[in-house]
């Protein structure tokens, strides 16, 4: 009985502290350290050289939109060139590109469109293509996100600080597809805020960030959470990442409820492949780095085994007559019922009800996500889980 208690106590208090403790302790911490402060934009003659990568698979309904954003970017246009990889598209995005680029709403936007015949993954894309760029900084950039007018004049800022190795923005939702998805968001920006404040912001929103080239290395194929992998190795090899939530990506898409389960199973396959690759970043001599992926990344990736650890060893001690665990184990059965029901139900829930179900559907996904990435059965290339919602 002993062992079981252990297993349900430990499960228990490490679900608590990465859900409840550190987001608490995150924000002390960040509290006590001075924010450093914005260095002014360099002179037009000093920007970096920015090429802005969209990465695009199956983007017909929005990539003329991006377009147009990008040509309303507040900056040089002499320093600022457009790629669009299509990846094997066959919803005519690529040619979409083209006309737009060919619009006068684009005149003057130094752009070209490279279209890959066959689907080959976003990881492989962008390796391909970032490693024909010169130099400079690399922005990364989805086709379906909108940024604020001045992102890059913003970022190039940052970059005017040689240890800044990744920039990153905030994040934001045009139209959230459910309550929970909304509330996710707005969690994880405050969370990567507080990160920035101990300089280790975990990695970025990938509908938009930028990074130096000469600090990239290709990713390996299978990477699925590149937005975490490609930022956070440049951060390994000692560079500084910044989140800036100044810098605004605006998600035009709204997402599907029926793509919201697959998105998170996927993420979270992703997110027991990052935990393993990204070890070296547990490294006590950057301790705010460490804590961040201890408490953060790499407990995530376990916080849906620990569920059913807790759960199994609650059933077993609450057979074995104790009625401290009877308790308990009711309760676990009502909050996973309550969040059963919240699933299935379309109307207006009570807070209380939106988050069981968010929490649950999130972690059931993580469980799945967990196993799949275990057995090899994840891999690089991306499909959209339904068409876009414009």
């Amino acid at each position: 009985m002993l062992m079981l208690q252990i297993l349900f106590w430990a499960s228990v208090a490490a679900v608590v502290y990465h859900h409840a403790l550190y987001p608490v302790a995150l924000r002390l911490l960040a509290r006590l350290r001075p924010g450093l402060p914005v260095p002014p934009v360099p002179d037009a003659g000093a920007l970096p050289v920015v090429t802005l990568v969209i990465p695009a698979y199956q983007e017909a309904a929005f990539i003329a939109l991006k377009l147009r954003d990008c040509a309303r970017l507040a900056y040089p246009r002499d320093r600022l060139h457009v790629i669009v990889a299509c990846d094997g598209c066959t919803d005519g995005t690529a040619d979409l590109a083209r006309a737009a680029l060919a619009s006068r709403d684009c005149a003057g936007l130094s752009a070209e469109v490279r279209a890959f015949p066959v689907n080959r993954g976003k990881v492989a894309v962008l390796n391909a293509v970032i490693a024909s760029i010169p130099g400079g900084i690399v922005a990364l950039s989805d086709a379906s996100a909108t940024l604020s007018a001045d992102a890059l004049m913003r970022a190039a800022a940052h970059f005017s600080r040689p240890e800044v190795g990744v920039v990153a923005g905030t994040y934001a939702l045009k139209e959230a597809g459910s309550a929970g998805e909304a509330s996710y968001w707005a969690y994880q920006t405050a969370i990567k805020a507080d990160e920035a404040a101990l300089s280790a912001p975990f990695g970025v929103h990938g509908a938009f960030y930028l990074f130096r080239h000469a600090l990239w290395a290709p990713l390996p194929g299978d990477t699925i959470n590149d937005d975490v992998v490609l930022p956070m190795a440049i951060v390994a090899g000692g560079a500084r990442a910044v989140y800036d939530v100044t810098i605004i990506a605006t998600e035009e898409e709204r997402s599907r409820r029926s793509q919201e389960f697959r998105r998170r199973v996927r993420i979270s396959s992703g997110n027991v492949q990052q935990a393993v690759r990204l070890w070296r970043l547990a490294d006590p001599r950057r301790p705010g780095l460490a804590f961040v992926f201890l408490s953060g990344k790499a407990l995530r990736a376990l916080v849906p085994v620990l569920l059913v650890v807790a759960f199994l060893s609650n059933l077993a001690l609450a057979f074995a007559g104790i009625a401290l665990y009877q308790l308990l184990l009711a309760g676990q059965i009502a909050f996973y019922l309550l969040a059963g029901v919240a699933m299935t139900h379309r109307g207006n829930l009570p807070r209380a009800a939106r988050f069981a179900a968010y929490f649950v559907e999130g972690h059931a996904a993580g469980l799945v996500g967990g196993m799949r990435q275990i057995a090899g059965r994840d891999k690089g290339r991306w499909h959209r889980a339904g068409g876009a919602q414009p």
